[in-house]
């Protein structure tokens, strides 16, 4: 007879299921879960049966072509296997182990800078790229200049979403005139003693 195990979900004891079952009922590696012979409840991540199968399903996620064929509907939905949808070139391997677990996927980059308020003023980084510009790399530093200015220009002319793509492109480019400056500076040193 199979080992049927009892899981803690909502806070609420849910089960008996199978040891298949448990992705699918929503357990994950830090739901706590007990089965006959086991002392106490313990962390999904803490059984080595479950780890397994949590091991195998992930590995089944990523090298879809290893999994079996199915011949008919019926053999699909005895297994419980969702038909693969069709790919977005935006969302990552992990986002579709998100969506196939039944958790929210990850927003894309662009889904992020849509969403920010874009009626308060971004980030004045003229100060900053001056200082980059002076004591770290004169060449980045100009380009996270220009961007600073492009920035408090667009922003003077009402381009709200403009200002704010040249202050983030600004912040990048201080960021870069830093680190390379932070280099330069360390090479200088080792070379000096």
């Amino acid at each position: 007879m199979a080992t049927k195990y009892y899981a803690m979900i909502d806070g609420e004891q849910k089960g008996p299921f199978s040891l298949e079952e448990l992705p699918a009922v929503g357990v994950r590696p830090s739901t706590y879960i007990w089965c006959k012979g086991m002392p106490d409840w313990q962390k999904a991540e803490d059984n080595a049966d479950v780890c397994r199968l949590f091991r195998n399903h992930l590995y089944d996620i990523m090298h879809p072509g290893d999994q079996p064929v199915f011949n008919s509907r019926e053999e699909l939905d005895k297994y419980k296997i969702k038909p693969e949808e069709p790919k977005d070139p935006h969302r990552s391997r992990f986002d579709a182990f998100l969506q196939q677990s039944g958790n929210e996927p990850l927003p894309t980059l662009d889904e992020i800078e849509s969403q920010k308020d874009k009626s308060s003023p971004p980030v004045n980084m003229i100060g900053f790229a001056w200082l980059v510009t002076l004591l770290c790399f004169f060449p980045t530093g100009i380009v996270a200049l220009v961007f600073a200015y492009k920035c408090k220009k667009a922003w003077n002319k009402g381009d709200n979403e403009l200002a704010h793509d040249y202050s983030r492109r600004a912040k990048m480019w201080t960021g870069v005139t830093f680190f390379i400056g932070v280099i330069g500076y360390g090479i200088f040193l080792s070379f000096s003693m």
